[in-house]
């Protein structure tokens, strides 16, 4: 849609709203950078992260990882196959689609680094 034609929809105070829409997009954006990890610090001063974890749920989660570490195991298996017939077919967007893929790996492998 042309931007003529959204103003026209819009009007004067469909561009108003709209600008302050990014506006608090912006404030919100902010303070989640500015402040990351303020949650933690308020479950950790709850004692939320002390003591030994309940056996049950440990369990839970380390089968919860296992099974998500095979999904992602075949999931990659299956994209490599696919990019590999692409390449094999002559398919003309087999280069974007491997280095999509790459990056997209290097993204999963990295995630624990970024999300800590």
């Amino acid at each position: 849609m042309n931007r003529k034609r959204t103003r026209k929809r819009l009007g004067a105070n469909g561009a108003l709203w709209q600008a302050a829409a990014l506006v608090l997009a912006g404030a919100v954006l902010a303070l989640i950078a500015l402040a990351p990890d303020a949650h933690t610090h308020a479950l950790n001063a709850a004692g939320a992260f002390s003591g030994t974890p309940i056996s049950g749920v440990q369990a839970f989660v380390d089968k919860l990882k296992g099974n998500l570490v095979w999904l992602g195991g075949t999931a990659m298996g299956l994209v490599i196959a696919v990019v590999g017939i692409m390449f094999m077919a002559g398919h003309s967007r087999a280069h974007d689609v491997a280095i999509r893929t790459l990056v997209g790996l290097a993204i999963l492998a990295s995630i624990s680094g970024i999300v800590a």
